[in-house]
């Protein structure tokens, strides 16, 4: 197992997911990749003052420069043998956030700050230090007197789809990208069907913390100085939606622009997962589900809304 080494830079930085883009690295199934990443923005250094601008990263190849928004992503990384058809896991091993991150709410038109009426109001941004020993992040300014518990974790981590061109980082798909799914933290397995020839994956905007929904468009967003991920490819395993192994349980993702649908795409695989899992049947497994299974909004702001099927691991006891 070989262990490969990412830094921000122009050769690695990108802002739109496409099989077209140069890889950073060529790696074999079932070695190390240690990341550092920017922040979703681009930035480069926390804001000295309220009133002040983030240094942004702008020595970004034409090539891998975004039409409009996109996040900071790293990457790609080409892995050997890697084959559409296949399955990738992400093994998340460490993740250790940057000292200083931001969150901001209302202050443009979005739709959720149009549902919450905020969309008028002046924006708000909180910078915060992020304190390692203490996992806690503090208002850097002094103008909030409250503190959050820091739970960090990639808000991106994916591949690009088999269709041509280029494709926005903001929206979650089968093959992952914006999940922003806060489960995802060190000692969890992310598992992602393979797209393109040699996977391409990416992994960028990093979360000190965030609730289930990231409800005011941002989380905690903050560079990442250690990212920490073994890719292994997994022959003769095909799912077709993103599924995770996480501390105390498995989940399953569902992605659309109906929150509804999205549900019923997350506990379809759900159900494909405990058929799998026990060897029962989708019906035996949906009545299982009905006393087991939790459903939670993994997030509401991403145009293609998130919802994760949560099964505790005690769930089922063999008797």
């Amino acid at each position: 197992m070989a262990i490969h080494y990412i830094n921000p830079s122009s050769d690695t930085l990108h802002g739109f997911f496409s099989k077209d883009i140069e890889p950073a690295v060529r790696i074999n199934s079932g070695d190390r990749v240690i990341m550092k990443t920017l922040d979703a923005a681009w930035g480069e250094e926390e804001r000295t003052v309220p009133s002040g601008t983030r240094k942004k990263f702008t020595d970004i190849q034409d090539q891998r420069k975004p039409e409009g928004f996109g996040h900071s992503i790293t990457g790609p990384v080409y892995i050997n043998n890697a084959q559409p058809g296949d399955t990738l896991e992400i093994k998340i091993n460490e993740i250790v956030p940057g000292d200083w991150g931001w969150v901001s709410a209302g202050g443009f038109p979005s739709y959720w700050n149009k549902k919450l009426g905020l969309d008028a109001s002046k924006e708000v941004t909180f910078d915060f230090s992020l304190d390692h020993k203490e996992m806690l992040g503090k208002s850097q300014f002094g103008n909030f007197d409250y503190a959050v518990k820091l739970n960090p974790f990639m808000g991106i981590m994916g591949m690009p789809p088999a269709e041509e061109g280029k494709h926005t980082t903001v929206v979650p798909r089968n093959c992952g990208g914006n999940l922003d799914c806060k489960e995802l933290q060190a000692g969890s397995a992310l598992f992602l069907p393979i797209p393109v020839e040699g996977g391409l994956f990416s992994a960028g905007d990093g979360h000190a913390a965030q609730g289930d929904g990231e409800v005011a468009g941002p989380a905690l967003e903050c560079p990442m100085e250690k990212v920490d991920l073994t890719l292994t490819v997994l022959k003769n395993k095909t799912i077709h939606t993103p599924r995770a192994k996480v501390k105390n349980g498995w989940i399953t993702m569902g992605f659309h622009e109906n929150l509804d649908e999205a549900m019923w795409i997350a506990l379809n695989a759900m159900l494909d997962l405990m058929a799998e899992s026990y060897n029962i049947s989708r019906t035996e497994a949906c009545a299982y589900a009905s006393l087991v299974v939790d459903l939670r909004i993994t997030q509401i702001v991403n145009f293609s809304k998130g919802v994760h099927a949560f099964l505790p691991d005690d769930a089922l006891l063999k008797v």
